[in-house]
């Protein structure tokens, strides 16, 4: 398939540095895949790259967007499981699998090092290709390889958590796909967040006690009080330093496990860590997404519970700056719709 199609390239460190181009197909390796791409989700992943904020060495030129999905439009030689027209999502970690993690995993990475999502059509090695569940849309279908995979991945065991607290922080897209998920295993989620007028849909969507603004120390003392004194099994803690110090460290329950996930607001921590995790009987666990196996767990599970990816706004790939700096008043992702009719379009 020869031709040229049109891409968006982060050149130069700096939103600004995102610009459009034209570029030419290349042919396919015996097991690739050639998507038309129908929509790309945003994370701060993808911000933090485009400034230079995460990975300032990276090389570029490269194509943004890690999250995405679209329709098969042409298969290599040795690809037997796809065919065009299948309607494919794509894993975030190309290359894990199954397994643990492995440093080699790092520069598999799809929207950067490897190229992403916001171009017309993209290239993927099969095995990292899923295939999208019955009757979601492709925006949907965008909107889950690295914030839904995280949260599945730093809950655990979701069959353990019935009738248990957990510990969500904050309303981002990682938190609010944790507490989808520990609410429909059965687990009675904790959310904290600053961000109040949102308690009535947190608590449409499964949580059992929202708490607003406030103190680490009046934060606790409500954590207790809803956990009557036990505290919680498990805590996603996405802001690290004081808080995981002065919050969730001491609202854990005995032998609890904390999973500490991405971008932290703070990375750094001041004070006796260890003590309490001893003492507790504690393990902290960094999540860094997860793999293909557990993207397919994901998804098993989201169809059994009739779970779907939320969308908060929607903007056209000229408009990518605006979208990695937006924080919509809703909860959900912002979903860039490269082929708006395509993105709309549903399975089944």
């Amino acid at each position: 398939m020869s031709g040229t199609f049109r891409v968006h390239e982060s050149f130069t460190p700096g939103l600004d540095g995102i610009r459009p181009r034209a570029r030419a197909r290349r042919a396919l390796a015996v097991d690739e895949v050639r998507v038309k791409v129908a929509a790309a989700a945003i994370n701060y992943r993808d911000y933090a790259l485009a400034t230079g904020e995460y990975l300032p060495q990276m090389a570029r030129p490269y194509v943004p967007l890690s999250e995405g999905a679209g329709i098969v439009l042409e298969t290599g030689d040795q690809v037997t499981d796809l065919t065009p027209g299948d309607r494919v999502m794509g894993h975030y970690t190309s290359a894990w699998l199954d397994g643990a993690f492995q440093p080699s995993y790092h520069d598999s990475k799809i929207g950067g090092p490897l190229d992403g999502w916001l171009a017309e059509e993209i290239v993927m090695p099969a095995s990292a290709l899923l295939e999208v569940p019955e009757g979601w849309s492709l925006m949907e279908a965008a909107s889950l390889a690295i914030s839904g995979v995280t949260a599945w991945h730093a809950l655990g065991d979701v069959a353990d958590l019935h009738g248990r607290h957990v510990l969500i922080e904050g309303t981002g897209n990682v938190s609010l796909m944790a507490l989808e998920l520990a609410a429909s295993a059965g687990a009675r989620p904790i959310v904290v967040t600053s961000r109040e007028q949102l308690s009535a849909q947190l608590h449409q969507l499964g949580a059992e006690v929202v708490i607003g603004p406030g103190s680490s120390s009046t934060r606790l003392t409500q954590i207790m009080q809803a956990t009557e004194g036990r505290g919680v099994s498990v805590a996603v803690d996405v802001a690290g330093g004081e808080t995981l110090m002065s919050l969730v460290l001491p609202a854990m329950a005995t032998g609890g496990r904390i999973a500490v996930v991405g971008f932290l607001d703070d990375s750094h921590v001041h004070g006796d860590l260890v003590g309490p995790m001893l003492k507790g009987l504690l393990r902290l666990e960094g999540i860094s997404v997860g793999s293909r196996a557990q993207f397919a767990e994901l998804l098993d599970f989201m169809g059994k519970h009739q779970l779907r990816p939320r969308i908060a706004a929607t903007l056209a790939p000229e408009e990518i700056q605006r979208a990695l700096t937006l924080r919509p008043e809703s909860l959900g992702k912002t979903v860039i719709l490269v082929d708006e009719v395509l993105a709309h379009s549903v399975s089944g």
